[in-house]
């Protein structure tokens, strides 16, 4: 990989093996909580199944988290500062920032923070929004999971047997027993991961009916993709969701590809459900070879595999290098070129 390249477009897919976590439910009915399930067709079988399933918004979630813990603070708005996800729309409410109009509120929301421009935001008034330049699927089983619902009991402190008679009086009179019987799920299983960011979108204006601009310099550009990025690698290392205090995943591999354009091109994304993902992503990524690219020898499209999460981290590391693209009224060119 060249760290002059620029970045287009990443797409990350892959299969994450996860034991004993209960990451993402349905909810809780009485004193069960539920596993979240979801229905799919296996493209290897072609049949209906059911399997277990993490939602696109708690992998966005725990992403979001994790830049937050990494950012400087000073480049937040008072809302990320605290994790409010009201984001920038907090700010125009409590008055703390006055909105001329829609342009104007999305260049103060990209000057002022680094979460508001790549996990995007919406505006009540004057209403608009901000896209996110980062994209989750679902995550979900291939396709058996091995799921099961513990059952666990709460006691009060200080609780005898020899008080159990009078204890069964007071619950009779009181109807609040001194303990509670509760039922939690974890789940083991394989996988499937698919995840986009728009390194090219990190502080464009998409506002303007005329043009679009980009409102933040070079440098504000490139330390919010590098912070996207790290973000991912602590994603897979250390995956923090629903119940973590009694159900921390014991996180055990992740492997796949790392798709990436370094010109215009929309990266494929290929489900890794399917068994033969990366030879099919391989042979679009050659057949999306331009004549600019024959003509160079290279191509724009490029495919790169890791084999577990030491390796994704490695990978990581080689694209934060490397500098976000950007495109500037229909000319594209590299940050800080001319």
């Amino acid at each position: 990989m060249s760290e002059n390249e620029c970045v287009y477009e990443i797409a990350i897919l892959g299969r994450a093996v996860w034991q004993l976590h209960s990451l993402n439910n349905e909810g809780t009915v009485g004193n069960v909580t539920e596993p979240r399930s979801v229905r799919i067709i296996d493209p290897n079988t072609k049949k209906a199944v059911t399997t277990d399933g993490i939602s696109g918004e708690m992998l966005k979630h725990i992403h979001t988290e994790i830049m937050w813990i990494l950012s400087d603070k000073n480049n937040l708005c008072a809302a990320c500062r605290v994790l409010n996800p009201e984001k920038f729309n907090f700010a125009i409410k409590t008055g703390k920032v006055k909105a001329k109009d829609v342009e104007n509120v999305l260049t103060q929301a990209l000057q002022t923070c680094d979460m508001c421009d790549v996990h995007g935001f919406l505006i009540e008034k004057p209403t608009t929004s901000r896209k996110s330049t980062i994209e989750f699927g679902w995550a979900f089983g291939i396709p058996e999971v091995y799921r099961d619902i513990h059952t666990h009991a709460r006691h009060a402190l200080g609780e005898k047997k020899s008080k159990e008679s009078e204890n069964q009086e007071s619950e009779e009179e009181t109807g609040v027993s001194t303990q509670m019987v509760y039922h939690r799920p974890t789940r083991s299983g394989v996988y499937a991961i698919i995840s986009v960011f728009q390194p090219w979108r990190i502080g464009l204006n998409e506002a303007r009916q005329n043009r679009y601009t980009y409102d933040v310099n070079d440098d504000v550009r490139k330390r919010r993709y590098k912070l996207v990025l790290k973000a991912y690698q602590l994603l897979f290392t250390r995956p923090e969701g629903a119940m973590t205090t009694t159900r921390l995943p014991h996180v055990e591999d992740f492997s796949g590809i790392i798709v990436y354009s370094t010109k215009p091109i929309p990266v494929p994304v290929i489900t890794p459900l399917k068994d033969n993902y990366i030879d099919e992503i391989k042979t679009i990524a050659k057949n999306l070879v331009s004549e600019k690219d024959e003509e160079e020898n290279e191509t724009s499209l490029k495919v790169v595999e890791f084999k577990d999460i030491a390796d994704f981290t490695e990978k990581i590391n080689e694209l934060i290098n490397k500098k976000p693209y950007k495109i500037d009224l229909g000319d594209q060119q590299c940050s800080g070129q001319n």
